[in-house]
């Protein structure tokens, strides 16, 4: 896209004892395409253990982040003012320190506000909850005061503002709602605050965040209107009530009409795929249908081959597709500089592997992972154009995978998700009988090891995909076949 302009973007994080999702949201601004910006991080009264975090970005990054220090924990609001204070940018653009930008955010949003004459924009947001699970999708429109006093639809992380407009004002001192007191400051001022659909930005649902609390919700939307609107009683009462009534509408489009209908890809020939850019296999089956919600965020870079009977339920056109027969199908690109092994090591595998496509196996073991969010915070790198195969189970080698373009970006590689069908392919484990497989009985044959385990996953994973069909959740997808 390019840089649309020179200008400089102060980029204010206010920070407080942030220690889960600090390094993604510092991260999600340092790979920005758009590199003309300053950070500005405002310890606000941080224990030791986070500001010496703070400092070690501090000194890897000394001509780009500037940190400001708060003795006391001061509160959000006073944390963002002292960053608006010593922003020196064309721009402000906020984000709290558990949330994440996409790579272009500020790129996108320079370049819409240049072509648009704009002083203000906000965007949409994907919401995701501690575990990496999606809870849904907030798009962005047009604001004005009317339309703000019924409902708060700016998410701070997405605003970016002229300097000029923001220093204008400064953020009240309340434990939740300060961003809302600011939007309707700055309505007063201008007739609109684009809100461009373009999703900018990840916002993270958290239990035990100020915003969560209901009680504080209520009592902060009546000091918002009846303090700093003026309504009198009766008024704030039914603006508090209507901010509520459109808060739950908010809520329920955010799960429904912003998401569905969605589109599915599947692919029949995998010589169909160019490799003009990176994307993610993964077999349609019912582990895959039953954890589709993990995959929301990166569906467009996923292409599904229909492995498991289950996927007959959703596609008309059913033709089965045994994973153990995916590697041998696949036709390497041109150019392309290593093929990796991830997951759990194999010599038999590695050896497999080698052989079929001429070229040495780069392995990358990875460890047993408790937790969704444990793989999202383990490191790991590839190299560009690079072929990776992975061989742990669904959904945690999904949400590997993209937690790989993720850290790898600006990077062509080329995931394909083969879990057990790999140690078939190479003779680790029995390849089922035609007659087990004609039967779609695959899941009953791979009971013979591990059984316990596997048996516990089945059910649990069963009633989970057997749950969404019968509620037809399902009916909210189109399911197409690839097109390069």
């Amino acid at each position: 896209m390019g840089n649309p302009s020179n200008d400089l973007v102060s980029v204010i994080i206010p920070f407080f004892n942030e220690g889960d999702y600090f390094e993604s949201c510092i991260n999600s601004v340092l790979n920005q395409t758009y590199s003309n910006y300053e950070i500005i991080i405002i310890n606000d009264g941080s224990d030791k253990e986070f500001v010496d975090k703070l400092k070690k970005y501090k000194n890897l990054y000394p001509n780009l982040i500037k940190l400001i220090n708060h003795n006391i924990n001061r509160g959000v609001s006073s944390a963002r003012n002292s960053g608006i204070s010593e922003a020196k940018g064309d721009y402000i653009a906020f984000i709290d320190s558990d949330d994440e930008w996409i790579p272009n955010k500020l790129e996108y949003q320079l370049k819409t506000m240049k072509e648009n004459k704009l002083d203000f924009i906000h965007g949409s947001y994907f919401i995701l909850d501690e575990n990496e699970d999606f809870r849904g999708l907030l798009k962005a429109t047009n604001m004005n005061y009317k339309t703000l006093l019924k409902s708060c639809d700016i998410g701070l992380s997405t605003v970016t503002i002229k300097t000029s407009l923001c220093k204008k004002y400064k953020f009240s001192d309340i434990s939740t709602k300060e961003d809302y007191i600011l939007w309707l400051q700055i309505s007063k001022d201008i007739p609109i605050l684009f809100g461009d659909e373009y999703v900018v930005c990840v916002y993270r649902k958290k239990k035990n965040s100020l915003s969560k609390s209901l009680v504080k919700k209520f009592v902060n939307a009546f000091i918002v209107y009846h303090k700093y609107e003026r309504q009198s009683l009766i008024k704030t009462i039914f603006s508090v009530i209507r901010l509520s009534y459109f808060w739950l509408i908010k809520e329920n489009k955010s799960m429904g009409k912003n998401i569905y209908p969605m589109d599915i890809v599947y692919i029949k020939n995998l010589k169909k795929i160019s490799y003009k850019k990176s994307f993610i296999l993964v077999a349609l089956n019912m582990a895959s249908l039953a954890y589709i919600k993990l995959f929301y965020l990166n569906i467009k870079k996923m292409i599904f081959w229909m492995d498991g009977y289950s996927c007959k339920s959703v596609i008309k056109e059913y033709t089965k597709l045994p994973g153990r027969e995916i590697i041998e199908k696949v036709n390497p690109p041109r150019g392309l500089k290593n093929i990796y092994l991830c997951g759990n090591r194999s010599e038999k595998q590695i050896n497999y592997i080698k052989k079929l496509f001429n070229k040495e196996v780069v392995v990358k073991e990875v460890p047993f992972f408790k937790t969704h969010r444990n793989i999202i915070e383990h490191k790991i790198n590839f190299e560009d154009e690079s072929i990776i195969i992975i061989n742990i189970s669904t959904p945690k080698q999904e949400i590997l995978a993209q937690s790989i373009l993720k850290q790898n970006q600006n990077k062509k590689l080329y995931i394909f998700c083969l879990g057990g069908g790999i140690a078939m392919a190479c003779g680790e484990e029995e390849i089922v009988p035609n007659i087990i497989d004609d039967l779609n009985l695959e899941w009953f044959w791979r009971l013979k090891t591990n059984t316990w385990f596997r048996l516990k996953r089945l059910i649990y994973t069963s009633s989970i995909f057997f749950t969404k069909r019968i509620s037809l959740f399902y009916k909210r997808f189109s399911f197409k076949e690839f097109v390069d």
